[in-house]
């Protein structure tokens, strides 16, 4: 690997290890079985980001690592947010399938294909990846009881209660229609995007 591609990773790596650290003090400071299993999870998100990029050498940009840390901290560290207001969940699932499409669309543009249809295949994994994770939080919900289905509140008598303001049902088709309209809408702005460069390339 060029010394200039060492040097950006070694960056890169000490800006995740930061971060995390940061985490544990903050994490130190809380001293909270709550707040330890967010914080784990959010370290596990950006560790694990961090070797992919590293080991299959796929080179994220600023920006993407913006994102993953943006998912991190909002979706992990702040998830009492999740009880606390009952739009958060929904304006995260549509701004972190934007974030993800555009890591996606880094990993696939090296494909042989026209760019129309890489934009096309970063729709349908991303869908795809929305599917899964709706999964994911049936199962937990099942076995668990983790409460991740459904839109609940936290009850004011205590907070150890909640009231689900969502049923279960609803909130899933819920978020897998405002992820959808979120990873559409980078698929729509790219496509158009790269049109208006091709027109303005013709009068040049």
């Amino acid at each position: 690997m060029d010394p200039d591609k060492n040097r950006k990773y070694r960056i890169k790596r000490r800006v995740i290890i930061g971060i995390c650290v940061f985490i544990l003090i903050v994490l130190y400071l809380f001293k909270n079985a709550s707040f330890f299993i967010r914080a784990l999870s959010a370290m596990s998100l950006l560790v694990s980001f961090y070797l992919i990029d590293r080991y299959f050498d796929l080179n994220y940009q600023k920006h993407h690592y913006f994102f993953i840390v943006f998912i991190a901290f909002f979706g992990f560290i702040l998830s009492p947010f999740y009880y606390l207001y009952p739009n958060y969940d929904k304006i995260l699932h549509f701004i972190q399938p934007i974030f993800y499409a555009s890591i996606v669309y880094h990993m696939v543009k090296r494909l042989d294909l026209e760019y129309k249809w890489k934009i096309i295949f970063v729709l349908f994994i991303v869908i795809g990846s929305l599917a899964l994770f709706e999964i994911g939080e049936y199962l937990l919900d099942y076995f668990f009881d983790l409460k991740l289905q459904g839109v609940f509140l936290r009850n004011l008598q205590g907070l150890g209660k909640f009231d689900m303001v969502i049923e279960k049902l609803d909130d899933t088709m819920w978020d897998l229609s405002i992820g959808f309209i979120g990873t559409l809408s980078y698929v729509v702005y790219n496509l158009f995007n790269k049109a208006n460069l091709n027109e303005r390339k013709k009068h040049y």
